[in-house]
């Protein structure tokens, strides 16, 4: 007799298996596809600011507050207010040599007659090593002056106090004496002085370059030459020293007084080298040079020549900051140089 059939089994994996296999790939891209959504717009703006480095993001205040109430929306900012410029004034310049050779009541007499004229504001003086007990009796008419020790004092710059108050002033040799060893006609040594003033009124700032270069040093018998002597070389390294004060001196406007011992109609004429526009003429331009010589007496009448000076900054007066208005010489003093005034027109 043969056997009975056996029925047949399944060999492979159980079938729960393979149905959780099944649901696994189904299912978990779908669930991935969700967990990796992009980011909501907020969130990207909120992660580039807080990335945005620090030198790269410039944060401004506000003009004003923010409007709050309505139909503000829409109104523009204010926008800044240009910075106001000087109201233009006219001021005097004056440069004065008060000739060491005066007694003291002659100097007083002098600076009074000068600080009482209304035109005058401003004051460079030369040879005022005696004068310091004048300046001080300046001082109760409205006057302030500032003056050096030592040899530097024979420069002083005063100024009307209603207008102007001090800032600052300086002082530097510009040039070595001559003794009797070294030359037929001795002199101290030279000294440039800069005092800056604030102008009152406008909070502006003028700076003046006073000083005073060595006598016998043009050549009387050939008007506009150097003479041959050793204070001519120190007026000439004198001269180029000063430079350095024009172009480095502080403020809106720059001007210069000074006794130049070399005849300002010669030195246009002649134009010798190292003379006076010919060294500073790149800075400074004189009264002389910009109003001309037409009805002025000469500043030193002894000689009939231009040798005081009032000059104003090149720069300043190409930009119109600075004018000359008029000039003249002030006369009837005890010294034996008229004084040089210029009205200038301030900007």
């Amino acid at each position: 007799m043969g056997s009975a059939a056996r029925p047949l089994r399944w060999a492979g994996p159980p079938p729960l298996l393979i149905l959780v296999t099944i649901a696994a790939f189904v299912l978990l891209p779908l669930i991935s596809d969700a967990g990796s959504a992009p980011p909501a717009r907020g969130d990207a703006q909120a992660e580039l600011v807080g990335t945005t480095s620090a030198p790269d993001r410039v944060e401004r205040a506000p003009d004003r507050e923010p409007p709050t109430g309505p139909g503000t929306a829409d109104e523009p900012k204010p926008r800044k207010k240009p910075e106001p410029k000087p109201r233009p004034e006219v001021i005097g310049v004056a440069s004065v040599n008060q000739w060491a050779q005066l007694p003291g009541d002659q100097i007083r007499a002098d600076a009074l007659s000068l600080v009482a004229r209304d035109e005058i504001d401003v004051i460079g003086w030369q040879e005022a090593d005696d004068s310091r007990p004048v300046f001080a009796t300046l001082a109760d008419r409205g006057w302030d002056t500032r003056q050096f020790s030592g040899a530097a004092g024979s420069l002083a710059v005063s100024w009307r106090r209603a207008k102007f108050e001090l800032v600052s002033a300086d002082s530097r040799r510009v040039a070595y004496g001559v003794d009797y060893t070294m030359g037929q006609y001795p002199f101290p040594p030279r000294f440039v002085q800069r005092v800056t003033l604030r102008h009152r009124s406008s909070g502006e700032q003028l700076t003046v370059i006073n000083t005073h270069l060595p006598h016998k040093i043009e050549d009387l018998d050939r008007p506009g030459e150097w003479l041959g002597t050793s204070n001519a070389a120190r007026a000439r390294f004198q001269l180029a020293r000063m430079k350095r004060d024009w172009r480095t001196a502080p403020g809106r406007w720059v001007v210069g007084t000074g006794d130049y011992n070399f005849d300002a109609r010669s030195d246009a004429r002649h134009r010798p080298h190292d003379g006076v526009r010919d060294a500073l003429g790149e800075y400074a331009v004189s009264s002389y040079a910009a109003l001309g010589l037409d009805g002025l007496g000469a500043s030193h009448p002894p000689t009939g020549r231009y040798i005081d000076y009032v000059h104003a900054s090149r720069g300043a007066l190409h930009r119109g900051e600075l004018e000359f208005v008029r000039h003249r010489m002030v006369g009837g003093l005890y010294t034996d140089h008229n004084a040089v005034l210029a009205r200038i027109r301030l900007r």
